[in-house]
């Protein structure tokens, strides 16, 4: 698996795409519905991820993605489950509708999946955008993405039939903006050849993911590669057509492979806490891969990961059959009863298996929160195991929004921050420091965040859970804050500090 990931520098390079900046005057949606080359997958060490999963990675935050697509979903299935009904209450003038089915529509021995294409087919289409336009949103039509199959003279071999033929039709029958993602995943694919190819598809042995412990092998699902290279093929589209959303579009991310190998747990454990989703299912959120919103560390998770990283999520408690998975751990901001009823609070057995973790190489995380907003008994009985101690306090603190008050200047030739001039961080437990524990940011003679060495490993603490989106994205602060490209450096110094596992 690493060395299809290693042909990461190749493969974005494959297909060329114009870039534009531009500022929205309004928050529009992009509302995706299609099948699971579309769909979301769950981040927990998992190689698979579906193109729209990765198409929030384009644009800034002016435009909201939000991704209704589902795993074995047609035109026809999406309809019969009311998934087209919760699309269509969310939907506001101004809104964009995506729509990518034909991968399951084509199933004939499914009966509560199969749509013909010229007509159950076509009409469900039909019926998406005219209710789409119904509420004042924009359809825009896409053909569905190839599956990877080459004959044995390597000819690539187009397994859709009529399904893109009648999106196409449709597109200029109705006058609706037509990305033929079809079309230029042939021209991808057969350009890269059966075996380049295979480098954008699922692809784990057995042993390897804790999604899939078994293995697993198939050429119609991506991984992160591959659903890159065709959200690349999705954008070049919407320009080809002049879509307007071009306008929401930003700096494309920063992509390598120089932490392949290297896995990022995250606590889930001792930070447990739950909510309730606009589904009324409850939930998990606050500083996980998973959570989009200001809370998340969905942005922190794409920082690993658009360096070749895999994040995975710990669970249970870190036991060492765990950790021993893992290159880096990161514990933040573990519960108060006043977050969650039952919290799980650090015990003795965990600090010592952690602590032989990391004399072992492993680079341990510890984000703390300030004072009426943290646990800090028995989070500091991890932290004192290594010269570490967050104090009970909030230095920087800031109010409303005056954000030059948490602001910390004069980074620009700092170890790990160099270029950066300001960053935004409030409300910051400082820390106490005994050997072998050493500063490495301080601000008016506090110390902000310190490391110390163990063994072959490293434990670095920071007295704020920093990394989370409302501040690394600039959804909320001024730009000229640069705690995005703040937290791509300290990413990447502990990734250079970690060891690959895989």
């Amino acid at each position: 698996m690493n060395q299809i990931q290693h042909k990461i520098s190749f493969l974005l390079a494959v297909t060329g795409v114009v870039w534009l900046v531009g500022a929205a005057t309004s928050k529009p949606t992009i509302h995706l519905i299609g099948d699971s080359t579309m769909a979301d997958k769950p981040l927990d060490d998992n190689p698979e991820r579906g193109w729209g999963q990765l198409l929030p990675l384009f644009f800034t935050q002016d435009i909201e993605i939000v991704n209704y697509a589902r795993n074995g979903r047609s035109t026809k299935s999406f309809i019969d489950q009311g998934l087209w009904d919760n699309v269509q209450k969310n939907l506001k003038p101004g809104d964009y509708v995506l729509i990518q089915f034909g991968h399951n529509d084509a199933k004939i021995s499914d009966t509560t999946r199969y749509a013909e294409a010229h007509t159950a087919y076509r009409n469900n289409l039909i019926r998406f955008v005219t209710e789409a336009r119904a509420k004042g949103a924009n359809p825009v039509l896409t053909t569905p993405v190839n599956r990877r199959k080459f004959s044995d003279s390597s000819k690539f071999i187009d397994q859709h039939g009529d399904y893109p033929v009648v999106v196409r039709d449709l597109a200029t029958e109705l006058n609706v903006p037509l990305i033929d993602l079809h079309a230029r995943s042939l021209e991808l694919f057969s350009k890269l050849g059966p075996e380049q190819s295979e480098a954008l598809f699922l692809r784990a042995d057995s042993g390897v993911y804790k999604f899939y412990p078994n293995g697993k092998s198939d050429n119609t699902h991506f991984n992160r590669v591959g659903a890159i290279q065709v959200a690349q093929l999705v954008i070049a589209e919407l320009h080809r057509i002049n879509s307007p959303i071009i306008q929401y579009l930003g700096k494309p991310p920063d992509l390598r492979d120089e932490a392949c190998g290297k896995v990022i747990g995250l606590d889930y454990f001792y930070n447990h806490e739950i909510r309730k989703n606009r589904d009324g299912n409850e939930e998990q959120f606050h500083y996980i891969w998973e959570d989009r919103t200001s809370s998340g560390f969905y942005e922190l998770g794409n920082l690993f990961e658009n360096q070749g990283a895999f994040i995975s999520a710990v669970m249970t408690a870190p036991i060492p059959t765990i950790l021993k998975k893992l290159s880096i751990y990161i514990i933040v901001d573990p519960d108060t009863p006043a977050e969650n009823p039952n919290p799980n609070y650090i015990d003795a057995t965990a600090i010592e298996s952690i602590a032989s973790w990391v004399k072992r190489g492993g680079v341990l995380v510890l984000l703390g929160n300030d004072a009426g907003n943290a646990e800090f008994t028995h989070f500091n009985n991890l932290a004192e195991k290594f010269g570490l101690h967050f104090n009970e306090v909030s230095k920087n603190r800031v109010t409303g929004k005056n954000f030059e008050m948490g602001a910390i200047k004069n980074l620009t030739d700092h170890s790990i921050f160099t270029g950066v001039s300001k960053i935004y961080m409030k409300e910051i437990a400082t820390l106490k420091l005994l050997p072998p524990a050493q500063p490495v940011l301080i601000k008016d003679a506090d110390v902000i965040i310190a490391m110390a060495r163990l063994g072959d490993g490293l434990v670095c603490a920071v007295g704020d859970p920093w990394l989370y989106n409302e501040y690394i994205d600039n959804r909320k602060l001024p730009d000229d804050f640069e705690n995005f490209k703040a937290a791509e450096n300290f990413c990447r110094w502990l990734l250079s500090q970690a060891n690959r596992i895989r």
